[in-house]
């Protein structure tokens, strides 16, 4: 499949439906999919004609405009690569014409998603030397392979990154944003909370891999899944372009979404290893998304956090999540918890993983991350894989 995105010309800002600014979600905090107002997501059938239902669905919105249908209806902004469909403003007339349409596979309701991370103290991370032994005596060293996820790009899709922070040491770019007004940085702190475990000189698990930022969530740490989904369509084209297998972290959630489980499948498909938290919601991660999409690495904390997400079907490995600290927005450093911090730990190790072996397909990094984790750490899994990631 295809993904193309359009956004709505109406489309409303993220400031207008965001809760206030903060710079990550208490403990046991569960935040509801907001749906937007008239906002939706087509997606085309595989075998309908883009270019042929982009001419109609821009004639049909003219004339509901015309028509007194409402203003408001309108797509202008086109990012495709390798799932089909728009994401746009329909007032019902229109919407029910769309979805009688025999090119259109589904219709659902755009909604936010949140940076997944919980605030807490005292600061002290331990994750690296948990992930670097198959004991669990966290006062040794973390130990990883020489290559240190050299040749490797993980896309981090968050709220940005401080590509400047120095402990990134000039391996970081800001490759995309879903909104043209927001900035070329993290003005929230949870990406580069996120770059920092998977790639930093001091708190990341690869320390040669290089970060590129695709900023999804804005400054308060919400995003909607249309957004999700054209950052997710940007990776993919550039993964493709560099013709080799690459990483991404999704630190980010909400309900379930057919529409970016899909983009998920289509991101890996074109050679990303993608990792995601399982959430923060003490529910089955089958209920929300990304966590939902079976071709994602889905990631629960250590131990399970009483605010993790769980479930045999849908969780795939644990790593650290409580008490992690990393770098920050403010160029220093600050300690959080949450699925959002083990899910870096995967992606750092897949990183590994292919530094040393940079012919792998995603399938077999993957595949190796599972294999090599050590069993049967964990208690009270509620049913998780009793998978800790481990790095050797």
């Amino acid at each position: 499949m295809q993904l193309t995105t359009l956004i709505a010309t109406l489309a409303l800002l993220l400031a207008t439906v965001a809760p206030p600014p903060s710079h990550a979600l208490p403990n046991h905090a569960v935040r509801a999919p907001v749906s937007l107002k008239d906002r939706y997501i087509i997606t085309l059938k595989g075998d309908a004609d883009f270019k042929t239902f982009s001419r109609t669905i821009r004639a049909e919105v003219a004339a509901e405009n015309s028509n007194g249908g409402g203003n408001g209806n309108g797509v202008v902004s086109k990012i495709e690569h390798e799932f089909e469909g728009f994401a746009g403003t329909f007032a019902p007339g229109l919407l029910k014409r769309l979805q009688a349409n025999g090119n259109v596979d589904a219709v659902e309701p755009d909604a936010t998603v949140y940076a997944m991370a919980t605030t807490q103290s005292p600061a002290g991370s331990w994750g690296l030397t948990r992930i670097g032994q198959r004991g669990l005596n966290v006062a040794a060293g973390y130990t990883y392979p020489d290559s240190a996820g050299a040749g490797v790009t993980a896309y981090v899709i968050d709220t940005g990154v401080l590509v400047s922070h120095p402990e990134l040491e000039g391996r970081a770019t800001f490759g995309f944003k879903a909104d043209a007004s927001w900035s070329d940085t993290d003005a929230n702190g949870h990406g580069t909370h996120v770059a920092g475990t998977i790639a930093s000189k001091t708190y990341g698990v690869a320390k040669l891999t290089k970060i590129v930022a695709v900023k999804v969530l804005g400054d308060t740490g919400s995003g909607t899944n249309s957004g999700v989904i054209a950052g997710i369509n940007w990776v993919a084209a550039q993964a493709k372009a560099a013709g080799k297998t690459a990483v991404a972290n999704m630190s980010l959630g909400g309900g379930k979404s057919a529409a970016v489980n899909a983009a998920i499948k289509s991101l890996v498909a074109a050679g990303v290893v993608t990792v995601v938290a399982a959430g923060n919601e003490a529910q089955d991660a089958c209920n929300v998304s990304p966590a939902s999409e079976p071709s994602a690495v889905t990631t629960n904390t250590d131990a399970l956090s009483s605010f993790s997400n769980y479930g045999s079907k849908c969780v795939d490995i644990i790593a650290p999540g409580s008490a992690i600290t990393s770098l920050w927005n403010k160029g220093g450093t600050n300690t959080i918890s949450g699925t959002s911090t083990a899910s870096p730990h995967v992606a750092g190790a897949a990183s590994l993983i292919l530094g040393a072996n940079p012919t792998l397909s995603a399938a077999q990094v993957v595949s190796k991350l599972l294999a090599n984790a050590t069993p049967n750490k964990i208690t009270n899994v509620k049913g998780t894989p009793n998978k800790l990631v481990y790095v050797n």
